[in-house]
């Protein structure tokens, strides 16, 4: 993503390109609109300047991370491009943007040297806004939200690629980029927040009102600081009938990322209280190589086969800290607590693949596709980190009173994946092509691992330690299969000038299973048999009608339905029984119309329909003859609405008007759920209504400008998270 600007300047008739793009399934009219709607053709050299100024009320950081762009506003260079021969041998391509407020950055500068090459070199930087909320708890009208919602995070990529393309010649390319990524990002993690009904008496929590005892979902703050820089370099040379593609990388990562989050939040309860917690501190340096190799072979008109080899190792190094604040009844006091301490781990990846395709064309009416891909990868890592825990009869946090463990763990695994692809075409019927394709991904493997254990343990009290070998408990030897079929068969029909269809049916089969090896070590220390799973039927039909040249209707529909299920046996050589998990269906109706009777006016609007149903055990799963969980997982619905309009009118040669409006809906929550527990679902109204023109100043000089109104309703977070307000935008592009 440059930016969204752009799509603005080229007619899009929005106000701000978030009030298009929030809206989930609604594609982006602009580009649909009708060739003659733009009235200006954009020139080879240009420069725009914009600026977009939001009138926000409500939840500006809402607003932010949905729309995609800053409430106080953005500005700049919204668009730079211009071309130019320095000489009959040399040109120069320059692209960019600065758009200040969004952060959003654009630097490309190329030189092309006639039958030599080209060099390449740029920065690119923008911003992600993000919401720090939480979850709401319906029942008492509680919102947990950061002190500071408005969060962000900055990506950015700087590159410089030299290419060597002399005629007759091999092709040569070095290329180096940089890639990063800092800030913050808001997430959420299930933590025990206190009951906002609880009743407390004294800082002692004495009962609660339903629910009792609830996992809440409180907000927290991953702080990101991501680097990964690459080498590559890549040969292409063609020899009569054979193309050889070799290239190399050699990359590496420098990653501290840690995660910051608020414990218990407005708990008044003296053994759980507030408290901030600094944890999940992840460091992570690798480095890693890849070496492929690309060989295509064209026997004849008939015949052509591609070759690939490839192989990568990464090595990494980790580290860490998990450190928790804790509270001591005896001492009345919170404390820090050594979760998982001086974490450090090294792994190591080597991978192998080899593929080969043949490409079949026995007539001009057939093309059929053979491949087979083999995969190799072994993965081994170790490490540790030291544990530490308070006496409960301590009366000082003198270290004396801390007994400290270094745990130490371990683990390999090696898959061997074998793929079979077969796909088929078939152009022999006038205006019908029928296809199908199928593939089967099988992976064998096996994992060796070691749960942490502590290999020593201090006392503080006594000063003593003590260690210990791994208990058989902790080690695990399983064989990990998975076994992945998809296969589809479809249809493209051009009955007429007037009507196109296109159908397709699709099946999707995945199984993962977990063997525990109990009889190889003799204990039952692992799971005898875990299967997971899910198959999936599906079909996609779309027809395009075009009763008229200037009316063209698109309708399409897809319907998918399946299975999740479950299979589990502790007993070792036991076969388990099959548990349906969840069983789904979607259908989605959509409906595009085009409609543009003269070169003056043009509208094209969408409307859509989703069902998407997740059947649980919801409302009550039965545990024998007499009880039943009471409150299980609910039923997820995704289903929503969405409609959008866009019109145009072609005043005169110099100026263009543009009316547009957007409308989505979901009505899935139920906040009855709450009693027991987490009301999922969505429930949201989001508006848009923009008018916009285009003008022609001068011969040079062209004026674009928008302005709307966009307001949005969300009842998960109890209209904590609304807002609405007007929006301006305002753009001037000069030729150069």
């Amino acid at each position: 993503m440059d930016t969204h600007l752009p799509l603005l300047r080229r007619g899009a008739g929005l106000i701000c390109v978030g009030a298009a793009f929030a809206l989930s399934g609604v594609r982006t009219v602009a580009a649909d609109a009708p060739a003659q709607a733009d009235a200006f053709p954009t020139p080879d050299n240009y420069i725009t300047v914009s600026g977009v100024a939001p009138f926000v009320s409500g939840d500006k950081a809402a607003f932010d991370a949905r729309t995609g762009m800053p409430s106080a506003g953005s500005g700049g260079i919204e668009d730079l491009s211009y071309a130019k021969d320095l000489s009959k041998d040399v040109s120069i391509t320059v692209n960019g943007h600065a758009l200040g407020g969004a952060q959003d950055y654009l630097g490309d500068l190329k030189l092309s040297f006639n039958d030599v090459g080209s060099i390449d070199t740029g920065y690119k930087r923008f911003r992600t806004f993000y919401d720090g909320v939480g979850g709401f708890f319906p029942l008492s009208d509680s919102f947990q939200a950061l002190s500071y919602e408005s969060l962000h995070v900055d990506r950015s990529t700087f590159w410089l690629t030299a290419t060597l393309a002399k005629p007759n010649l091999p092709v040569f390319t070095l290329g180096f980029h940089v890639d990063s990524r800092t800030g913050q990002k808001e997430s959420t993690e299930w933590a025990s927040v206190i009951n906002p009904n609880a009743v407390v008496t004294n800082g002692a929590l004495v009962g609660t009102a339903l629910p009792a005892n609830t996992p809440f979902i409180a907000p927290n703050v991953m702080n990101l600081n991501e680097h990964h820089s690459v080498l590559d370099a890549s040969m292409v040379a063609t020899a009569g009938k054979v193309t050889e593609t070799v290239k190399a990388s050699l990359g590496w990562i420098n990653n501290d990322d840690w995660r910051s989050y608020v414990k218990y939040p407005g708990s008044k309860v003296i053994v759980d209280p507030t408290v901030t917690v600094l944890d999940d501190e992840q460091t992570i340096k690798s480095t890693d190589f890849r070496l492929i190799n690309q060989t295509d072979i064209k026997f004849n008109p008939y015949v052509a086969l591609d070759v690939g080899l490839s192989f990568s190792h990464q090595s990494s190094t980790n580290g860490g800290n998990w450190i928790t604040p804790a509270y001591s009844s005896t001492l009345k006091l919170v404390y820090t607590a050594e979760t998982a301490a001086n974490i450090y781990g090294t792994g190591n990846v080597d991978d192998y693949v080899g593929n080969a395709f043949l490409k079949f064309t026995p007539t001009k009416d057939w093309l059929i596709d053979l491949g087979f891909r083999d995969e190799y990868n072994v993965i081994t890592s170790s490490g540790g980190f030291v544990t530490s825990s308070l006496a409960s009869t301590a009366k000082t946090l003198d270290p004396s009173n801390f007994t400290v463990a270094n745990d130490l763990t371990y683990s390999h695994q090696n898959d061997h994946v074998a793929t079979p692809e077969l796909s088929i075409r078939y152009m022999g019927f006038d205006g019908l092509s029928l296809y199908a394709s199928f593939d089967n991904r099988t992976n064998h493997g096996n994992q060796h691992w070691i749960n942490p254990y502590a290999a020593s343990t201090t006392a503080g009290v006594t000063g003593i330690t003590t260690t210990a070998s791994a208990p058989l408990g902790s080690i695990f030897f399983q064989e990990a299969n998975q076994d992945y079929s998809n296969g589809k068969i479809g249809a493209n029909w051009n009955a007429t000038s007037q009507l196109t269809v296109r159908a397709e049916v699709y099946r999707k089969d995945h199984q993962n299973q977990f063997v525990g090896a109990n009889d190889i070590i003799g204990v039952a220390s692992t799971g005898a048999l875990y299967v997971t799973g899910y198959n999936f039927t599906g079909a996609t039909v779309s027809v395009i009608y075009r009763p008229d040249p200037v009316l063209t209707l698109t309708t399409r529909f897809d319907a998918q339905d399946g299975m999740m299920s479950v299979t589990g046996n502790s007993i070792t050589g036991g076969t388990g029984t099959e548990i349906t998990s969840g069983n789904a269906s979607a259908r989605t109706i959509s409906e595009a119309l085009d409609y543009a009777p003269s070169g003056q006016f043009y509208f094209h609007g969408d409307l859509s329909f989703v069902f998407n149903y997740l059947q649980t055990a919801y409302p009550f799963v039965p545990v024998n003859a007499t009880n039943s969980i009471a409150t299980p997982i609910q039923n997820a619905n995704n289903n929503y609405i969405t409609a959008s309009g866009l019109a145009g009118f072609v005043v005169n040669k110099s100026v263009d008007l543009q009316l547009q409006g957007i409308y989505t809906r979901a009505d899935n929550y139920n906040p009855s759920i709450a009693s027991g527990g987490q009301p999922y679902g969505a429930g949201f109204e989001e508006r848009s209504v923009t008018a916009g023109v285009k003008c022609k100043l001068a011969d040079r000089w062209m004026l674009d400008a928008k302005v709307g109104y966009l307001d949005r309703t969300d009842a998960t977070t109890g209209g904590f998270t609304n807002y609405n307000g007007p929006l301006a935008y305002v753009g001037i592009t000069y030729s150069l």
